[in-house]
């Protein structure tokens, strides 16, 4: 069933450039998410600046590197400077931005200066729309159930409402923990799958067990 997985692009949760590095070489992982949470927290650590830790790292991924931003949802010049700010680390940068209404006229507001964005999880499908008519790169969607929502469900009703409005915004499978969580993000029709660096590890060991006949 892994032979699923080969649908989705995977992108890796991690603000380490040594292990997005093996990630790249071992599971062909083609992006990576993060937040400046955890980039300020991990340059701290290193006694660095997150913008050059970030810088890094971009140049180390083999696609589009997420960044969440740390303003609040409701502030939206915060969200807007800071979405201007990462955005001038690289190329590659995609400012995550909350689903809130703030959050998806910054979403606007980027698309007018060419900044690429994604949007965090939003509290309904016509939300999700809306972001991805407003300009949004990737909309994020959580995996599993939690709270009585089904998330796989939420994906399928992104997929086809994506595809009757036209709108080429990707949706990112989020909150995965375990390797069938990618296959079923693949089964709902995600276009991709943001997962830890362990969870990626044991998809290749799991495929790689496959190949040779021992799975």
């Amino acid at each position: 069933m892994l032979t699923f997985s080969a649908v989705v692009k995977l992108y890796v949760d991690s603000v380490d450039p040594g292990e997005i590095v093996a990630c790249v070489a071992a599971k062909e992982t083609s992006g990576v998410t993060t937040s400046a949470a955890l980039l300020a927290e991990a340059a701290r650590a290193a006694g660095r600046a997150p913008h050059d830790l970030l810088r890094e790292i971009c140049a180390v991924a083999s696609g589009p590197v997420s960044v969440e931003v740390a303003a609040g949802a409701d502030d939206r010049e915060g969200m807007l400077r800071e979405a201007r700010a990462w955005a001038e680390v690289a190329a590659n940068v995609v400012v995550k931005l909350p689903g809130s209404e703030a959050g998806i006229e910054v979403v606007r507001a980027c698309a007018a200066e060419r900044i690429r964005t994604a949007v965090g999880t939003c509290p309904s499908p016509e939300q999700a729309l809306a972001a991805a008519r407003a300009g949004a790169a990737q909309v994020s969607a959580p995996v599993g159930r939690a709270g009585g929502v089904d998330g796989n469900d939420v994906i399928r009703k992104l997929v086809a409402l994506f595809r009757t409005y036209g709108v080429p915004t990707e949706i990112v499978a989020a909150a995965i923990r375990i390797p069938t969580d990618v296959i079923d993000a693949a089964l709902a029709g995600a276009h991709a799958a943001a997962a830890p660096a362990a969870v990626l590890r044991e998809l290749d060991a799991e495929s790689s067990r496959q190949a040779d006949g021992r799975g």
